[in-house]
């Protein structure tokens, strides 16, 4: 039909072709032949001309024929067969014929399944699905043997199909009974590979390329497409089915019994860490609640003993640094010390309570652990005899099932008699233990009661000592404080006689009292050593006199420099007195009454002693009438 087409259409542009080059040759030529004006005959020889390009153009442009990308054809008639691929060529209805060559890739798609499945090596059948991949290759001879094989359908997918069908089954079947069904599908590709290079010899000579070979589906075909009856091929690959699927039907059930089997073992095993789990971890924590109860017996018994201690060195240095109270001391810690013992007999009496109760918890603890492996024990066993009577059961064997009933019946009771003697056995056990540690305890609370009251004694007998010596050292530091006084005393006096001293000897640069320097220098020399006399004779009285002062030891130290510091002042005024003129001592003596009250207040604020204003005013006028006589007789007394 589109050789008819092409046909129609060539011919109907030929006649107008052939119309338009008759009017163009008439209009140009025909006016030779009449009479008509020269305007007339060019005006028509230029519509001729038109009229003869425009059959021109309409020429090229009707009977040029282009090739597309994916298409080639074959030009045949006037002029000999020509091949034109990505170019065009002038093609003339009447004298040329065209044949379009496609150069698209074609899928061909060979499906073998059921009854036309293909027949391996090993007799069974296989289910393939292969997909072709064909062209013509872009060369001219190609070309060209495709337009000779394939005519006017190398267009068309399906009439190729048609023509390479079966060589494509061929080449699929050769392959295919070379190899078993294994091989063909674990090694596609090298099936594939085969298949290709059969195809591609015999594609040749239809001018196609066969670019790939793709299974796309492989599987053995089912038994129902199988004509075992009939055909000996099918015949001998049902057999070889049936063996292999009872063979690999076998080794899953083996598989299977075995994977159950050590599921069991496995529950088994898992049942049994869990069991002995437990176990520790009971025994573990029973362990650390005795750990505990004794780390807190022992926490307490350290407490009372450091508090009893603290006691004691409490009473000791209360003896050490009160002596005045030592016997009330001594009582005291005499009553720490029978309270610190009634403590520690109070500790030790509910650290034994508290050792026994934890050694009962223990005892309970344990009981409760042989219980439990009593019950593991039992529940063990009874799960060993439950997988022999399925065993047994599936066995068909009645007297095993009856020997493990008997043989489980057995192991229950020895393992309950062997619970009852062992939980008897470890109460009988902890009851020794707990009298034992009791009476150990109750020993050794008493020999650490009697030890810490010899050190309690022995203590208070260095505290007494200690007191005793620190008495006589007080005694003998009283004693001596008069003496040292009076030493020191002395050289207070020789420093202000030294001064006085220097004083003179300052005043003898005047003439006018060198005679009486002289003098009182003497006078000077006779007090001092008067004065060191009374000195000596003061402190030696002190030393050998018994008397009792009352007061610190510094009492005595205030009273001799009190009577010093008199023996000075006396001095001091004697020497005013010597010093002063006669009008200045009138007035002294006549206002003597008047400084009476004022010395008794002086000396009351300054030496702390109360005087009486009239002895202060008799001292006064004593001391201005005769201070020699008063330096005298405070010497001598």
């Amino acid at each position: 039909m589109q050789k008819g087409n092409g046909m129609k259409n060539g011919a109907s542009v030929g006649r107008v072709l052939f119309l338009l080059l008759i009017v163009g040759l008439g209009l140009i030529i025909g006016p030779f032949f009449g009479e008509i004006s020269s305007k007339s005959h060019a005006v028509m020889a230029a519509f001729g001309v038109a009229a003869l390009l425009l059959a021109a153009i309409i020429a090229f442009v009707k009977l040029y024929r282009r090739t597309s990308a994916d298409e080639a054809f074959v030009r045949t008639g006037r002029g000999g067969r020509k091949c034109v691929i990505d170019a065009g060529a002038i093609v003339f209805p009447l004298i040329h014929e065209v044949i379009p060559v496609s150069l698209k890739t074609f899928k061909l798609e060979v499906d073998r399944t059921g009854p036309e499945a293909l027949i391996t090596a090993d007799f069974l059948r296989a289910d393939v699905k292969a997909v072709f991949y064909v062209r013509v290759k872009k060369e001219p001879e190609d070309i060209i043997q495709a337009a000779t094989s394939l005519g006017m359908n190398s267009t068309n997918p399906q009439a190729v199909r048609e023509l390479i069908f079966e060589k494509l089954v061929s080449a699929l079947r050769t392959v295919a009974a070379t190899q078993e069904l294994y091989s063909l599908n674990a090694k596609r590709a090298e099936f594939a590979e085969a298949v290709q290079r059969i195809v591609e010899q015999d594609l040749k000579s239809n001018g196609l390329y066969l670019e790939s070979v793709t299974i796309s589906s492989l599987d053995q075909a089912p038994l129902a497409a199988m004509r075992a009856e009939e055909n000996v091929f099918d015949a001998q690959g049902t057999r070889t089915i049936a063996e292999q699927v009872q063979a690999q039907r076998v080794a899953r059930n083996q598989i299977e019994r075995e994977a159950d089997q050590r599921v069991k073992e496995q529950n088994v095993k898992t049942a049994q860490y869990v069991a002995q789990q437990e176990v520790i971890e009971a025994r573990a924590r029973a362990e650390a609640e005795a750990a505990k109860s004794i780390a807190t017996a022992e926490t307490q018994q350290k407490a009372a003993t450091v508090a009893a201690q603290q006691s004691k060195l409490a009473g000791i240095a209360r003896v050490e640094s009160d002596r005045e109270v030592k016997l009330a001391t001594v009582e005291q810690a005499k009553a720490v010390e029978v309270a610190n013992q009634m403590r520690e007999q109070a500790a030790q009496i509910a650290a034994v309570a508290k050792e026994k109760a934890v050694q009962l918890a223990k005892r309970d603890q344990l009981i409760a652990i042989a219980e439990a492996e009593k019950r593991r024990a039992a529940a063990e066993a009874e799960q060993l005899m439950t997988e022999q009577e399925r065993k047994a059961a599936e066995q068909a064997v009645l007297t095993v099932e009856v020997r493990a009933t008997a043989e489980r019946e057995k192991e229950k009771a020895v393992i309950s008699t062997q619970a009852s003697v062992e939980q008897q056995r470890i109460e009988e056990q902890m009851l020794a233990d707990v009298a034992a540690y009791a009476q150990v305890k109750r020993a050794e609370g008493e020999q650490a009661a009697a030890e810490k009251q010899a050190l309690a004694q022995i203590r208070l007998a260095e505290a007494a000592k200690q007191a005793k010596e620190l008495e006589a050292e007080a005694d003998r530091a009283v004693k001596m404080v008069p003496v040292n006084v009076a030493q020191e005393q002395v050289k207070v006096q020789d420093a202000q006689i030294t001064v006085k001293i220097r004083d003179l000897e300052g005043q003898a640069r005047f003439e006018k009292i060198a005679r009486e320097l002289q003098v009182e220098l003497a006078r000077i020399a006779a007090e001092k050593e008067a004065r060191i006399a009374a000195a000596r004779a003061f402190g030696e009285a002190l030393a050998n006199a018994k008397m009792t002062f009352w007061g610190d030891p510094t009492a005595v130290e205030r009273m001799s420099r009190a009577f010093f510091q008199g023996q000075a002042h006396g001095m001091w005024v004697g020497g005013l007195e010597n010093t002063l003129p006669a009008d200045v001592k009138a007035a002294a003596k006549s206002g003597a009454s008047a400084l009476g009250a004022t010395v008794a207040a002086a000396v009351k604020k300054v030496l702390g002693i109360e005087i009486d204003p009239a002895a202060a005013e008799a001292a006064l006028r004593d001391s201005v009438n005769g201070p020699q006589a008063a330096a005298s007789g405070a010497a001598g007394a």
